[in-house]
């Protein structure tokens, strides 16, 4: 059965349920004031913690600062601000609410941030497999952009039986891996944003069973080496990656590899 939010109220802030239509995961975007936000990440992750454990919530939920009908700021490295409003944009619709959508306007993407997100969350997938050893001395956002790409092209995923990650099952794994490889290509080939399962298998029904947590063929793995590969040369047309210790430029769109932040006004 799909979770759905709770009227809950004495809950000090506004909250909204976001995501996709069918989501096992309660999804929560929680608004607070700018002034209430603390200034430092590892503050706000402690202060979302205490407030799951006070209302005995079990939400992924995540904080945000919103001006003037855009978002502004938000917990990293969870998530990055031009997506995050524009996925609560377009799938606050999708869920219960009990107040109104405060997002009024789309964001404009950073793709070089999309791209660089997009490929350390895989890679950080795969920190636990025979990749490790190539993986681990370049996961920091302190090294050449090129040298993560050199190890996507390497990998194979019909040599993975299990991720052995802690705290993430391996279907969960299979579910990010596709997702965020599929959603990657979909924004630069086509300038397409997919925010939602349902989205993601309009354009490529045939990776359902990574979507669905389902068991994964060695067929499966094959046509995600397939998409993987077009996912390298996507961002290899994308333009010119040029890497300066924390920095990452291309395309006049600049961010931090470490922060994981754009760094354009």
């Amino acid at each position: 059965m799909k979770p759905t939010l709770k009227k809950i109220h004495d809950f000090p802030f506004r909250y909204y349920q976001y995501g996709s239509t069918s989501s096992t995961d309660l999804d929560v975007i929680i608004e607070i004031t700018k002034e209430e936000m603390p200034l430092t990440q590892e503050e706000r992750k402690i202060k979302l913690k205490q407030l799951m454990l006070d209302f005995e919530l079990n939400w992924n939920a995540i904080f945000v600062v919103i001006e003037d009908g855009v978002l502004v700021d938000t917990i990293y490295t969870k998530s990055w601000i031009d997506s995050l409003n524009n996925a609560f944009y377009h799938t606050y619709k999708n869920h219960k609410q009990f107040f109104d959508l405060p997002i009024k306007r789309l964001l404009k993407r950073n793709k070089t941030l999309a791209i660089y997100k997009a490929v350390r969350t895989v890679l950080t997938m795969l920190t636990r497999t025979d990749l490790r050893v190539n993986i681990k001395p370049i996961l920091k956002g302190i090294h050449s952009f090129s040298n993560k790409i050199d190890v996507l092209k390497i990998l194979d995923f019909t040599s993975f039986n299990s991720f052995n990650q802690k705290n993430t099952a391996n279907e969960d794994v299979w579910k990010i891996l596709a997702f965020y490889i599929a959603q990657n290509i979909l924004l630069l080939s086509k300038n397409k944003e997919v925010y939602s399962k349902e989205e993601i298998l309009s354009y490529y029904p045939q990776f359902s069973n990574f979507i669905n947590r389902k068991v994964i063929s060695v067929s499966d793995k094959q046509e995600l080496n397939i998409l993987k590969d077009i996912w390298i040369k996507e961002i290899s047309n994308y333009g010119n990656f040029t890497s300066d210790h924390n920095i990452l430029k291309c395309n006049e769109e600049v961010i931090d590899m470490v922060k994981e932040v754009s760094l354009n006004n």
